[in-house]
């Protein structure tokens, strides 16, 4: 975790430092990324940033954990709500298109984040993947208690139990798919919609007929 030096400095600045910080790691991995060019492309000065982080690999999963965090919160209340007469499931085909648009406004951060879960950083992986998992699973209790609430999704089973079945089922959908973008030459966030529509549908059907209130 940063320092409280970091903790303390305006929203803005903090963002100027995390975004300049992946794109740094995005473009050189791991062992190249200069803190010198994080500290430049941020406007602040190289000895700020070691005010801020203790080292360059703290710099490095605080990156992972703000990314996910933020692409969390700007695209999560796409599928929760809390009207009662929509269920979960129709909701996340209802709005995965306009989603799928939106999200390439934040492409680096998508790209990074797809870049950790693929593993490119190499002996970082395992506990950056930590990092995603406990931020992906409070999100996940949340859109699960949600469901219960408007009847979307089944009450007899637990809240933890139905969180490892969405998350294993939404992650091994997603490797396969951003797997088989980068074969093909592509990052997943610059394709249509159109290209992967059949798999999402899927994967919400195995959800709802897994999940699904009755």
């Amino acid at each position: 975790m940063p320092k409280k030096t970091f903790l303390n400095l305006e929203e803005k600045k903090k963002e100027n430092i995390m975004r300049s910080a992946v794109n740094e790691f995005s473009e050189q991995g791991f062992e190249k990324a200069n803190v010198g060019n994080i500290a430049k492309n941020a406007n602040v000065s190289k000895g700020s940033i070691y005010q801020y982080f203790n080292n360059k690999k703290e710099l490095f999963f605080f990156s992972v954990k703000w990314s996910t965090d933020f692409i969390g919160k700007k695209y999560g209340n796409h599928f929760i709500s809390d009207n009662k007469d929509i269920n979960i499931f129709d909701l996340f085909h209802k709005n995965s298109k306009s989603l799928w648009v939106q999200m390439r406004e934040e492409r680096k951060l998508i790209i990074f984040v797809q870049d950790v879960f693929l593993g490119k950083y190499k002996n970082l992986t395992d506990e950056s993947m930590s990092y995603m998992m406990d931020i992906l699973n409070e999100y996940t209790l949340k859109l699960i208690q949600n469901g219960k609430k408007n009847g979307s999704i089944r009450k007899d089973i637990d809240d933890n139990m139905l969180s490892i079945f969405i998350t294993a089922v939404s992650m091994g959908f997603k490797e396969h798919m951003m797997r088989n973008s980068r074969e093909n030459g592509r990052d997943i966030i610059d394709e249509d919609f159109e290209i992967n529509e059949k798999e999402i549908k899927s994967m919400i059907e195995l959800l709802k007929n897994g999940m699904g209130g009755k």
